[in-house]
């Protein structure tokens, strides 16, 4: 074999060579991201003065998830963290601008528990409790449920669950405008009121708002308060919001069948 060839197998094969690193750099550059790790932080605070039995102690529970990897994760727990901690139940009082933390939060709201009740005579414990849950994690997608529960004194405590989903590679949390296509809003509530009437065994003439229907109005309408889940898509309306206190939350579950007219092309074949 010439020198020549000698060169030109040489040449062949580092130009094969380069060919593959770059078909696997390609590969790596677009792989698909892996759902996001993460574990279930708890947090807990209990008020004692020693005088106080087991049964009236104050408290406050917290216990909910925390991201530890993907680029986003930081973006992500800051944006449940700030929920939870602007949440009026754990930070009682207007304009608190202190540790934000959870666990000092926690301690803020025993504080304040403290003041009251060494200013009035209370007689009843204050209760707090966060519990959180990881709905859906896919590559790209996550879809996370914080739900607490706090009594503050008064005839019954208050709830509220607050569903967020998030683009897990940018990192921020979605609107329904980012997950159905333009024009959505129609369609999207006659699909909700659909649901509801059957919820309740409504024809499509008896009124929202009458003795079955129980909602302060004669309409029901989609919200921001969604979770995409493994079977479709889900609205949560809490205590007050759409009905009295007494008929409780309300959430309206719609199948990926149900939303195919509608959904944007990447969230059709979850």
């Amino acid at each position: 074999m010439t020198k020549n060839s000698d060169f030109f197998c040489s040449a062949a094969l580092l130009l094969s060579m380069l060919l593959v690193l770059s078909a696997c750099s390609s590969k790596d550059s677009t792989k698909t991201p892996q759902p996001l790790s993460y574990e279930m932080k708890r947090i807990e605070k209990i008020y004692s003065n020693g005088e106080t039995t087991e049964a009236n102690k104050s408290w406050c529970k917290c216990r909910y998830p925390v991201f530890t990897d993907g680029k986003s994760a930081d973006a992500i727990n800051a944006c449940l963290l700030n929920w939870i901690a602007d949440s009026t139940a754990i930070a009682p009082g207007k304009g608190y601008t202190g540790n934000r933390s959870i666990e000092a939060l926690a301690d803020n709201f025993l504080r304040d528990y403290e003041k009251i009740k060494n200013e009035f005579p209370v007689n009843w414990p204050y209760e707090f409790e966060l519990e959180g849950s990881v709905i859906l994690n896919r590559s790209g997608l996550l879809s996370v449920e914080l739900s607490n529960y706090s009594f503050t004194g008064g005839a019954h405590g208050s709830s509220h669950t607050e569903y967020f989903v998030f683009d897990t590679l940018a990192g921020n949390r979605l609107v329904p405008g980012d997950v159905f296509t333009e024009g959505f809003k129609e369609p999207l509530n006659k699909l909700i009121d659909s649901r509801y009437r059957k919820m309740k065994g409504l024809s499509s003439t008896d009124r929202l708002d009458g003795e079955k229907g129980m909602l302060f109005e004669n309409i029901i309408h989609f919200n921001n308060n969604f979770a995409i889940t493994d079977s479709g898509v889900s609205f949560f309306y809490n205590q007050y919001e759409i009905a009295a206190y007494a008929y409780g939350p309300t959430r309206i579950d719609l199948s990926y069948s149900d939303l195919s007219v509608i959904l944007r092309p990447k969230f059709r074949s979850l």
